[in-house]
């Protein structure tokens, strides 16, 4: 590597790719913090906090410029060189002389090719009910119709619908990928300031055109939607919404386009869905990807509570990459980009009062709001089971520290809990505080959609719910730890100390499936009966498994399966325990 001179001139490469926030510390002092991409620049250091604020105005510089960049007296070069070459290192910085003299614009394919072609175009709809199918496909498990919000979360079920525009409503972004068609699409390079300035990957131009096409009617539509939600769940302070009042505006929103087509009488066939509904969805997606990372951003302590206005949704947007995706950027211009979050926000009034309005378009506005709320509170109750089920599984891998002889089961439950193996794993904190944060997450979003739906739900907690009872569990713990000492033949039987505290261990996970199944079971009956759909089949805890397995780790009945050759099936009654022709059964 050639040592950097103080006579070279360096530029930012892609100048308008940078950005900055101002953070405080503990001590009360604001910091800069530069954002270039996926780098995040601190100036923590006050001597050299001049040279952050100077980087946000230049072009370019000579190096050696840049030891006059101090609040007192110049830096030394070797100080200022070893920044500037981290910065190189970094790709922050560039040598001008080293810059191609011209770059030819650069050309994407009409297609990504991530799809057969001629796939036929299906999704999940009461019109033409293929749900066992598509979910067989696309999750490894076939659920009805009737339970698809088990399964799938509801901000996601219309992802691969067609709309009258003759696109999906997820484009690039349609989950499962099983059903993502991969239409003729026309990208190119984003020119718009901020963190995707100029990005290896291109922005959606044909989503952006039919966007803009619609541009005050899908603004006059949001509009609609959040009044009447907020009519229904009326923010705690109307002058400062928090993050959990935007999530849930985000999920209902996103949820009633999906309602129109799972709804049992006079669902929208694929292809007829309101090309404004699927244009409001594909906005305010956007704004559930920056509070569902809010609500998480601090171990220990939920951010459903955190105030979130416009410029800060924004603001999070752009210093944490959201506007970056797995297949391209935001294709939205700054300018209609803040002013689609100030009037979804209430910060701004539409431009028009479009007709037909939202309660026409979606048939039963309350209805489909309901279909939100009971969705979340579905949701949230698999998810408390399976960040429980997670810590149970981490107790289980504390009780085998240093155990030997080493076994089957201990390999088990040793194995890596990482998101290679369970991809949708969140990894922004440590495992342990991550489950635990899911946790007081399910808690709050349960209770709250539940204040929105006043007599027509079980008024219970979801703590009250779920909490177990001592004197049953520590009677279910006797009976299975004599089954895993001597039902089991010598090679498989499970010995002191390990064995009482697997015990302790699927006692409590048994039970906590049991009590989520029938939870679930009323919920998504309520949710069914709104929807004015047949009930669906009873559930079991595979069911809970498919959605959980990837996002909290190995269920229960998996690792007692592979290590011990033991079977575990529970419904909302009994959970029955087998290894060949020993059983044990147990109920509430």
């Amino acid at each position: 590597m050639v040592e950097l001179q103080p006579s070279e001139v360096l530029c930012i490469p892609k100048r308008r790719r940078l950005t900055h926030s101002r953070f405080k510390n503990e001590e009360g002092q604001e910091i800069l913090h530069l954002f270039y991409g996926e780098v995040e620049l601190i100036f923590d250091e006050p001597d050299v906090a001049p040279v952050g604020e100077k980087l946000m105005e230049v072009e370019r510089f000579r190096a050696g410029d840049a030891m006059a960049w101090s609040n007192a007296a110049p830096h030394a070069w070797e100080k200022i060189r070893d920044l500037l070459q981290a910065l190189l290192d970094q790709n922050v910085l560039k040598r001008v002389a080293e810059l191609p003299a011209s770059v030819a614009a650069e050309t994407f394919p009409l297609k990504l090719g991530h799809a057969p072609e001629g796939r036929e175009p299906r999704t999940f709809s009461a019109h033409d009910d293929r749900c066992p199918v598509i979910t067989e496909e696309g999750f490894g498990r076939a659920f009805d119709l009737s339970n698809l919000e088990v399964l799938v979360p509801i901000y996601r079920i219309a992802h691969p619908a067609m709309d009258t525009d003759g696109r999906q409503v997820g484009e690039n972004n349609v989950m499962p990928r099983t059903l993502f068609l991969d239409l003729p699409t026309q990208r190119k390079v984003c020119g718009f300031p901020g963190s995707r300035y100029q990005d290896d990957l291109p922005m959606n131009v044909t989503a952006m055109k039919h966007m803009a096409k619609r541009w005050p009617e899908l603004l006059s539509l949001s509009e609609q939607f959040r009044e009447a939600l907020f009519a229904r769940m009326p923010p705690r302070d109307p002058s400062s919404l928090r993050a959990g009042e935007v999530h849930f505006l985000a999920v209902c929103q996103l949820a009633s386009v999906a309602y129109v087509m799972v709804r049992g009488v006079d669902p929208v066939p694929n292809g007829q869905l309101d090309g404004g509904l699927a244009a409001m969805f594909r906005l305010i997606d956007g704004v559930r990807l920056v509070t569902n990372d809010v609500l998480r951003a601090t171990a220990g302590q939920h951010g459903c509570e955190t105030p979130l206005n416009a410029f800060g949704i924004n603001e999070w947007a752009e210093t944490h990459l959201i506007y970056r995706g797995t297949w391209g950027v935001c294709a939205g211009p700054p300018g209609l980009v803040d002013e689609y979050f100030r009037v979804t926000l209430g910060e701004t009034s539409a431009p028009i009062q479009v007709e037909p309005n939202v309660a026409a378009r979606l048939g039963d506005l309350e209805a489909a709001i309901d279909y939100g709320l009971l969705g979340q509170r579905v949701e949230s109750v698999v998810r408390f089971l399976g960040a429980s089920q997670g810590l149970l599984h981490e107790r289980l891998r504390v009780a085998f520290q240093g155990h030997s002889p080493r076994t089957a089961l201990q390999e088990r439950v040793e194995a890596p809990v990482d998101d290679k193996l369970y991809p949708l794993l969140r990894t922004d904190h440590p495992l342990v505080e991550t489950l635990e944060l899911e946790i007081a997450l399910s808690r709050w979003m349960f209770d709250r959609a539940g204040e929105a739906l006043p007599g027509k739900v079980d008024g219970a907690s979801l703590d009250e719910l779920m909490t177990l009872d001592p004197a049953a569990q520590a009677a279910s713990q006797r009976r299975l730890a004599e089954f895993f000492a001597h039902a089991l033949p010598a090679d498989k039987a499970v010995s002191e100390p390990i064995c009482s505290e697997l015990a302790a261990v699927a006692a409590d996970v048994f039970a906590l499936e049991r009590r989520c199944l029938r939870v679930v079971g009323r919920e998504q009956g309520k949710l069914n009966e709104r929807l004015r759909r047949r009930p669906g089949r009873a559930l079991t805890n595979l069911d809970l498994a498919t959605y959980n397995r990837p996002r909290n780790g190995p269920p229960l009945y998996e690792t007692l399966a592979e290590g011990l050759g033991v079977s575990v099936t529970s419904d909302a009654a009994s959970t029955v325990v087998r290894y060949e022709d020993r059983s044990l059964t147990f109920t509430d």
